[in-house]
């Protein structure tokens, strides 16, 4: 807990933070052994992450580790906890924290097959107010729509993205969303494809 974690560190913070960081990413690992990521508790384990976080929520250490690290173990019960965590330690996606929230979509969808946690993560992305916020980041909730078979929603969300941050994108990054509009959501023939595709298809 967040008490004995303060008298670990003698009432210093980010003393803790670091004792504790040391801790998870050794954990397991130490005294001339090594244990598969599958044999960790990740309920303890995410914890541990929520304990780190409320020393630091600012720090990427924490998040960095468990959703490049702990984050390939392949049981997706055990994915849920990181999925979780991830999601607290984004916050409102301020700043770099968008990345690990956009991570945290990754797992659910691709590695949890979840994708109505994929879409609810991918939402809250798609939303974060954050200049900063990559562009595709925005479009992923109509990555996962797509891949719910939501194609007409999917459509509508790129095409409005298309519409309202056009002038703010690269050449090539309008290519890419005009590509992923005209052959991977409606169905060939659609009349909403023709007056946005044709110019991009012929």
């Amino acid at each position: 807990g967040r008490t004995g974690a303060l008298w670990t560190g003698l009432g210093d913070e980010q003393f803790a933070y670091r004792i504790y960081g040391i801790f998870i990413q050794n954990m397991g690992d130490t005294g001339g052994r090594v244990i598969s990521l599958n044999d960790y508790n990740y309920k303890d384990l995410s914890e541990g992450f929520m304990l780190e976080n409320s020393l630091d929520p600012r720090s990427d250490f924490a998040p960095f580790l468990a959703a490049y690290f702990f984050g390939n173990v392949r049981d997706p019960e055990k994915l849920g906890y990181l999925v979780d965590y991830l999601e607290v330690a984004a916050g409102g996606g301020e700043g770099r924290k968008w990345r690990f929230l956009a991570q945290a979509v990754f797992l659910a969808r691709f590695k949890m097959e979840d994708l109505d946690r994929a879409l609810e993560l991918a939402n809250k992305l798609s939303n974060a107010d954050n200049p900063s916020l990559a562009p595709w980041a925005r479009q992923m909730s109509a990555f996962v729509l797509n891949a719910q078979g939501e194609k007409e929603a999917a459509f509508e969300l790129m095409v409005s993205l298309l519409q309202t941050e056009r002038e703010n994108l690269h050449p090539n990054e309008v290519n890419a969303m005009l590509d992923f509009i005209c052959t991977r959501t409606l169905d060939e023939g659609d009349p909403k494809l023709e007056q946005i595709c044709q110019d991009h298809t012929e």
